[in-house]
């Protein structure tokens, strides 16, 4: 029988993705911001909530691979596992670029084959380290299984150090490498295998707080530099930045201490937590990207207006809901077609095949 799904982590899974999409309204939507956009109060109004709302979403990605840690560092080695990741990325990528080809909205044919190779040409960014964290977890959970908690966490600190970008990170690491992501995973890892869930939840508080003290500082360094009502808007920090992975670290261990019942709404969020993947797919696919925040959406047209948080809002959600409404239809499509039973009929023949008589001594 399959181990029942924890609603609170689908609910920030589906909380992480929806702040990527924030994240997302913000750099590809806004962009670059207009010098002087503060010059009214709605656009100074407009000006800090987006630093305070970009730090509540910067969180995102790492909060997403520290969930990835947590569920797989008791995972063993399975290639359907890697393939059934793997297969909506070639899915989305080779086929939106074919319907945006015949549909004439991109030129050029040489775009299918790369999108056809979408980890070799690394269409996603995400995806391609998201993949390769995958095949490497089964072995990053036996190191972690392997040691007593004195030595995980001497790793951990090891990690820390090479990766967050004030100590040795830019010789190491980089703002969204894999070896930041392989030590998020080691630290779900950790919270899975050794942490301690008593006491009460102020981690909720330390999130929101930690946010608004980024922000703050952001804001006051921004106006140091600028007149006040000629500030660019900047919302800026890496994931290896260390006020940024306690934000995420925070947002996590509120989410880990949260009991959430059996009530429709749970439910629901555990039904479409496994589309999320899809969410990402889909609206930050390079091609669909430029037709949503240049043509759909124009975000820049608002930023000076009261009306800008709610219709980002608005525009947040819809492109989640649409996008998660698609990858339902391609959870559908691949349960008709049979897809993931081919798949794992293939990884166990994979799984059986003696590969010895091929290697030579």
């Amino acid at each position: 029988m399959a181990k029942k799904r924890n609603p609170s982590f689908e609910i920030l899974r589906v909380l992480a993705m929806f702040l990527i999409v924030v994240w997302h309204f913000m750099i590809h939507g806004v962009g670059l911001k207009q010098v002087g956009v503060t010059d009214t109060p709605a656009g100074l109004f407009n000006f800090c909530a987006m630093e305070y709302i970009g730090c509540l979403a910067k969180v995102s990605t790492n909060c997403y691979i520290l969930i990835t840690g947590y569920f797989m560092i008791n995972s063993v080695h399975r290639w359907r596992k890697l393939a059934k990741v793997w297969l909506p990325v070639f899915f989305y990528s080779f086929f939106i670029c074919l319907i945006l080809l015949l549909c004439g909205k991109i030129t050029g044919w040489d775009k299918l084959w790369h999108s056809a190779l979408p980890l070799w040409f690394d269409r996603y960014w995400f995806a391609t380290k998201y993949v390769a964290l995958f095949a490497l977890a089964p072995f990053l959970s036996i190191v972690a299984k392997g040691v007593d908690r004195s030595r995980y966490l001497c790793l951990l600190g090891i990690l820390l150090v090479i990766n967050l970008d004030f100590l040795l990170g830019k010789s190491f690491s980089s703002n969204n490498s894999l070896l930041w992501f392989i030590f998020l995973f080691f630290m779900g890892g950790y919270i899975r295998l050794h942490g301690n869930f008593s006491g009460r939840n102020h981690y909720g508080k330390l999130y929101f707080a930690t946010a608004a003290v980024i922000a703050v500082t952001t804001l006051a360094t921004t106006f140091a530099h600028y007149s006040v009502w000629f500030a660019p808007i900047s919302v800026h920090y890496h994931n290896n930045n260390g006020v940024a992975f306690l934000s995420a670290l925070f947002l996590f261990l509120w989410t880990a201490k949260l009991k959430v019942g059996d009530n429709a709404f749970s439910r629901f969020m555990m039904r479409i937590a496994p589309l999320t993947f899809g969410v990402y797919l889909i609206h930050d696919n390079e091609f669909v990207r430029r037709i949503v925040w240049n043509e759909m959406f124009d975000a820049k047209a608002h930023v000076t207006g009261w009306e800008f948080v709610p219709y980002m809002l608005g525009v947040v959600l819809a492109i989640y809901a649409v996008c998660t409404l698609i990858d339902y239809g391609r959870e559908r499509l691949f349960a008709l077609l049979r897809v993931n039973d081919c798949v794992d009929r293939l990884a166990d023949k994979v799984n059986t095949f003696d590969f010895r008589h091929i290697i030579k001594k």
